[in-house]
């Protein structure tokens, strides 16, 4: 979990300073919302499986399905509420929500796989 947590946070930085430094004019006030809202779903999502692996680890498959569902909603809402409530730099919104969402699959497979693995070597 630790290293998910600096995963993170470096690249909240690093996601700030290119938005700040390449393009200062398109720098909006909400970007910290972004890193933020990943961060909360992935913690969320490594507690519950960590929870949830030795009771049920027939069933993870699924549980790791219906997570994925659900931080798919979560990022839906996300994005509608964002673009009915500051209705600006959508396009800049966009790209940084889409470059977190995939660095963020990325983690969130790696993270599923430690788990298996973790699994296995207790079998």
């Amino acid at each position: 979990m630790s290293l998910f947590v600096l995963i993170m946070l470096a690249l909240g930085w690093a996601g700030w300073g290119i938005l700040k430094n390449l393009y200062p004019a398109e720098t909006f006030t909400w970007y910290p919302f972004i890193p933020g809202l990943f961060f909360i779903m992935g913690i969320s999502l490594i507690i519950i499986l960590i929870k949830n692996y030795k009771k049920e680890a027939k069933k993870l498959a699924n549980l790791y399905m219906i997570l994925k569902l659900v931080k798919f909603v979560i990022a839906m809402a996300f994005i509608l509420g964002f673009y009915f409530i500051v209705k600006t730099n959508m396009r800049v919104f966009g790209l940084m929500f889409a470059g977190f969402y995939g660095i963020y699959v990325v983690l969130e497979t790696c993270i599923f796989y430690s788990v298996e693995k973790k699994i296995k070597k207790e079998q």
